[in-house]
């Protein structure tokens, strides 16, 4: 087994293009949302028997109501970022042959060397349809918890509580793992959803047969080209701004 996953021979500094900045909103989007549902889910789940005794019963009394209401305000937002989610990378994410070679090798941590892989691998295929699955899931039950009067029975209530929990804690422990691996986890990782660039060693590395689908397309710039690119960009927000 391995820790941090480099990349050999390190950056080449030239670059492609791997998300929109519009995919990238939509996965920030996602991202800011549920980290903000996380923290205060576990408040109102946890913060009875921890905080209390930290912070007293009036700090937490404000604490929970602040966490319930803003709970109840940004769930929705979730369910409408799972959606854009779901549309923004749902064709690149349906599984394919070579798929369960990289499962069967642990997408490369189990042994030498990194399996062969797509614009996905099997391992963010998974990632992505457990976020929308379990995500729509903890979407659905959570409206049904809020929204007490339209006729739900007390089984369906309670099915529901035990669906948003354990959905969200699943979710939530997952997440992490994900977080880890997209960021000081494997090199090069984070320039993806930073910039929408990544540098085409790190692709050779994780995804090979996208990265000859990328030169046989001549979808490669150089570091020139990616530094003028980017230089571009922030002379536009610049203008913007002004």
């Amino acid at each position: 087994l391995r820790g941090k996953v480099g990349i050999e021979g390190g950056l080449a500094g030239h670059m492609v293009k791997r998300f929109t900045e519009y995919e990238r909103i939509v996965h920030w989007t996602l991202a800011i949302v549920f980290l903000f549902l996380a923290v205060t889910g576990l408040i109102l789940l946890l913060g009875r028997p921890l905080l209390i005794p930290l912070f007293g019963k009036e700090i937490f009394s404000l604490l929970a109501s602040a966490s319930k209401e803003g709970h109840n305000l940004f769930g929705p937002i979730f369910l409408v970022s799972i959606l854009m989610m779901l549309f923004s990378f749902v064709k690149r994410n349906i599984y394919e042959k070579g798929d369960l070679t990289w499962l069967l090798k642990g997408g490369g941590f189990i042994g030498d060397g990194h399996v062969s892989g797509g614009f996905f691998n099997m391992g963010e295929k998974t990632w992505y349809w457990i976020v929308i699955l379990i995500g729509l899931a903890i979407s659905v039950s959570g409206l049904i918890l809020v929204s007490p009067n339209f006729g739900q029975g007390r089984v369906v209530m309670e099915i529901s509580h035990l669906v948003h929990v354990f959905g969200a804690i699943i979710l939530t422990a997952i997440s992490i793992g994900h977080m880890y691996m997209g960021s000081i986890g494997t090199e090069g990782s984070l320039e993806g959803m930073k910039s929408g660039y990544v540098d085409i060693n790190w692709v050779e590395a994780h995804h090979d047969r996208w990265a000859r689908e990328c030169r046989e397309n001549e979808q490669v710039i150089s570091a020139e080209e990616f530094a003028r690119l980017q230089g571009n960009k922030a002379d536009t927000a610049m203008e913007k701004e002004a």
